[in-house]
């Protein structure tokens, strides 16, 4: 208590000593006036003057401090507007990728449904024993799925950034449901894939043991497009600048690839007189060298001889148009027919001809009878196939008729 006393005294004393009575003196006239000014009005007069100097100080501050705020914002909302406007660039440009990923989806569910309908065995299964051209063993070897536009919500706070975090997740899920489509549409390509070079195989061995070459047929119809399945419209490759040959691993490239190569295949054997020309026969003569009947010298033999009875009947081997019918020579009477994709089948020594030059003539038709005309020792049927201008042997193409029968029919074994 008398410290706060000695305190009030020692204010006292100071204000005493700093504020003592004034007077203020004028003069007017001549006439000296005075105005004394007291203590308190010199405490009131100093408080008043001392609180505006103080409330000039904060307003100043206040007004500077607003402004460097206000130019925070102004900064801010420049660096907000840049951020929305390059998410905004963003977003357009996923839109517009998912747009093509759609698209490109939809090409491709046509495209494999078109595969289905025509061939319901490429979505079977394939066996253990079947070459794998896919370089792994389906789903199994597939990475998982990822979301494939991940955003942080590490500035998630805001009302604008929690719409840019749900605009971004509900692209996130459009795409991925896209991936997993698209994901389903690849091992369903991988499996027909499979299938496809299953068949593609089946007949490459099959013309292998007929005689032939596989490289040279499709060389011969590559300059006959009308060889071709009748199917239109776009096909869509999802990746671009992929490869077309049947080393790519671009899943679609290779399926469309595959496919393309076995219609042309297909087609192509379609072509082969794979027919018997007689029912009733046996081998007197076989292709290659042997000796001459009436020379007795090795000589060519460019077919077989098919010895019967006189007027067997003979037929075509395949569906084609005669470009011969009459004397030719050695031959006797002798028919050519022109099968298509390289194909042609002679008949030699004919005792009577049936068809003539420019007609139309289908597989197993009657086409002539067996003789012996022109350069011959007895009945029998001189019978040759060529193919791309060069004589092959008749035996292979009948060893191999069954699984030719089988192509053209489609009828694979599963």
């Amino acid at each position: 208590m008398r410290d706060i006393v000695n305190l009030i005294n020692k204010l006292k004393v100071l204000t005493e000593r700093l504020f003592p009575e004034r007077q203020l003196y004028f003069r007017t006239n001549g006439i000296v006036r005075f105005i004394s000014i007291s203590r308190r009005s010199q405490l009131l007069i100093t408080s008043v003057l001392s609180g505006v100097v103080i409330w000039s100080a904060v307003t100043t501050y206040s007004f500077i401090f607003r402004a460097e705020i206000l130019a925070a914002k102004d900064m801010e909302l420049v660096q907000t507007e840049e951020k929305y406007h390059a998410a905004n660039q963003q977003f357009d440009q996923l839109k517009n990728d998912i747009a093509k990923s759609t698209k490109a989806l939809e090409q491709r569910q046509i495209y494999l449904q078109q595969l289905l309908d025509a061939d319901k065995s490429l979505s079977a299964p394939v066996e253990d024993n079947v070459m794998d051209t896919t370089g792994g063993d389906g789903d199994e070897t597939r990475e998982p799925l990822k979301a494939p536009f991940p955003v942080s919500d590490k500035h998630a706070d805001s009302p604008a950034d929690k719409i840019f975090a749900e605009h971004h997740n509900q692209l996130n899920n459009l795409a991925f449901s896209l991936s997993r489509i698209e994901q389903q549409q690849q091992a369903l390509a991988e499996r027909m894939i499979a299938r496809l070079s299953n068949k593609i195989e089946y007949v490459e061995s099959t013309l292998q043991k007929s005689g032939i070459k596989a490289h040279k047929l499709m060389q011969l119809a590559e300059n006959r497009p009308s060889l071709s399945m009748a199917m239109g419209g776009p096909f869509i490759l999802y990746a671009e600048n992929s490869d077309t040959d049947l080393s790519t691993n671009e899943p679609f490239a290779k399926l469309y690839t595959y496919h393309n190569r076995l219609i042309d295949l297909e087609n192509s054997v379609q072509h082969i007189p794979v027919g018997k020309p007689a029912k009733k026969y046996y081998i007197s003569s076989g292709f290659g060298i042997r000796k001459d009947p009436f020379r007795k010298k090795w000589a060519r033999h460019h077919g077989i001889d098919m010895a019967g009875w006189w007027k067997t009947p003979i037929y075509a081997s395949a569906d084609g148009t005669v470009i011969k019918a009459g004397r030719n020579g050695a031959y006797g009477n002798f028919i050519e027919i022109d099968h298509g994709n390289g194909f042609r089948s002679r008949y030699g020594h004919l005792s009577k001809i049936k068809v003539k030059k420019g007609d139309r003539v289908t597989l197993e038709q009657e086409i002539g009878l067996m003789g012996s005309t022109g350069r011959s020792t007895s009945p029998h049927l001189h019978y040759e196939i060529w193919f791309n201008g060069k004589p092959i042997n008749p035996f292979n193409i009948f060893k191999a008729a069954d699984n030719v029968l089988k192509i053209q029919r489609q009828e694979y074994d599963s």
